[in-house]
Order: C-alpha cells, then sequence, then structure tokens
C-alpha cells in the first residue's frame, strides 16, 4: 500500500527533479553508459517515463544536472590552485581533489565524455567542464615561463588526465588513488619544473 501511496503522492518540482537524479547517479554507476535510458532511469522512480520530459528536455539536461555539483568542487580546486603562493603543493592537492572526484562520480563524468563523442550537445557540455582546467593549466605554464604553446601542452596535459583518472580510479580503492596522483604530479612536475 505504501508504494502505491508514494505513487500517486503528489511531489514538488524540486522532489521530483531530486527523485530523477538520484536514480539517474545510482544506475550511472551500475551501468555502462548506453544502459542508463530514459525508460531505465525512471523505472527506479515513483514518476511515470514521461514525466522525465517535464522535468528535464532531455539526457544532456540531466547530464548537466548531475555535473553541477562537480563543476562547483572543480572550480574550488581551480580557485586554491590560482591562488596559491607556492604552485607545486597547490597543483598536487588540485590532482588530489580531482582523483577522489573521479573515485567517487567517475561513472557521470565517463557518461558525458563518451556522449560527446557523438552528441554536439553533450559535446559542449564537455567542452564546458575542461575549459577551466585548460586555462589554468596554461597560466601554470605560462607562469613557469617554459617558451611553449601553452594551450596545447595545457590541453594535452587535462586531455592525459582524464582518460588516465577515467581508466584508473573511478570506484578504485586508496592506495590506486594515491599511485594515479603520484603518477599524474610527476609529469605535470618534470612538464612545469624540467630543470629541478
Amino acid at each position: 500500500m505504501a508504494i502505491a501511496e508514494s505513487k500517486r503522492r503528489r511531489r514538488t518540482v524540486h522532489e521530483a527533479r531530486a527523485e530523477i537524479l538520484a536514480a539517474a547517479g545510482a544506475l550511472l554507476r551500475e551501468q555502462p553508459s548506453d544502459a542508463v535510458t530514459v525508460s531505465a532511469i525512471m523505472s527506479r522512480t515513483t514518476l511515470s517515463r514521461k514525466s522525465f520530459y517535464v522535468y528535464f528536455p532531455d539526457r544532456v539536461a540531466l547530464l548537466r544536472e548531475l555535473l553541477a555539483p562537480l563543476r562547483a568542487e572543480t572550480d574550488a580546486a581551480i580557485a586554491r590552485w590560482r591562488t596559491a603562493t607556492d604552485s607545486r603543493p597547490a597543483a598536487r592537492a588540485a590532482l588530489e581533489s580531482a582523483a577522489r572526484m573521479y573515485q567517487r562520480d567517475g561513472a557521470v563524468l565517463r557518461t558525458l565524455a563518451e556522449a560527446s563523442r557523438r552528441d554536439a550537445e553533450a559535446a559542449g557540455l564537455w567542452r564546458e567542464f575542461l575549459e577551466p582546467l585548460e586555462q589554468a593549466a596554461a597560466e601554470s605554464i605560462s607562469r613557469a615561463d617554459l617558451r611553449l604553446p601553452h594551450e596545447s601542452i595545457a590541453r594535452a596535459l587535462v586531455a592525459m588526465n582524464v582518460h588516465y583518472l577515467l581508466d584508473e580510479v573511478v570506484g578504485a580503492e586508496p592506495e590506486i588513488l594515491d599511485a594515479a596522483v603520484g603518477t599524474l604530479a610527476a609529469i605535470w612536475e618534470r612538464t612545469l619544473y624540467p630543470h629541478d
């Protein structure tokens, strides 16, 4: 009886959206991204399949919403890196923050990265996520005065981070996380400070 009552209960827009987002997040952590369909998401809610489109125009809008707290977390790590007086420990702390985020929420990021290959709107959302990272990296390369093409090197380093973290740390144990951060930190430091 409780399930039938919960299915008939009217929800606020916030409650309905939160229920859909929670179902999508859980499903993304359990299934490959192509299995995360609107039908599969809605089967985990007390809402009808049709109601998905009342709250989200499409899967990309849902991903945008799931990405929002990750964007805020990333922006905070970038801000700490940019304002630090000693960029080396700040850069490592930013890598650690990224690794923890990928460990915890890599399924969402992987889904968006995969969707960006075949959907222009998802590609735009993925670019929005990566560009602040690339800008911060380019600034760091510029400060290191390496006389290298800052934007190209930054984009390559960020792409390396993304692919390595998606491959290595999504759902990983802490020791794997630490090793991944150590590997990435060594590459960044040898790139930015080659003569030290």
